[in-house]
């Protein structure tokens, strides 16, 4: 079996994670199968890297676009690692709402 290269990043592989973290902050990142089709990485994984790069002083940021990646990423990794119950979700229990068995005449 051969080992497998490390995937060695760019700048421009980078860039191309922020400018779709941009393109999608004002609503609250790209959904999990845009970021895959884009990607081919887990939420997890893009918004891990993401918050990297914004965390960074080096890219061209400015301060509110920083600001505003940062929020996004903790928000989205958030809710990756502590996903809402089913009943945040509109899961509702049916046993309450099933008909009830009435007792059948002696």
């Amino acid at each position: 079996m051969t080992p497998t290269k490390p995937h060695v990043r760019s700048k421009r592989d980078d860039d191309i994670v922020v400018e779709f973290g941009n393109r999608w902050a004002l609503f609250g990142g790209g959904s999990a199968e845009d970021i895959f089709v884009t990607f081919g990485w887990t939420e997890a994984q893009y918004f891990e890297r993401l918050q990297v790069l914004a965390g960074r002083r080096f890219p061209p940021l400015d301060d509110a676009l920083r600001q505003r990646l940062l929020a996004v990423c903790a928000a989205r990794l958030q809710r990756v690692d502590h996903p809402p119950s089913r009943a945040a979700k509109g899961h509702v229990d049916n046993r309450e709402s099933r008909p009830t068995k009435r007792p059948s005449p002696h």
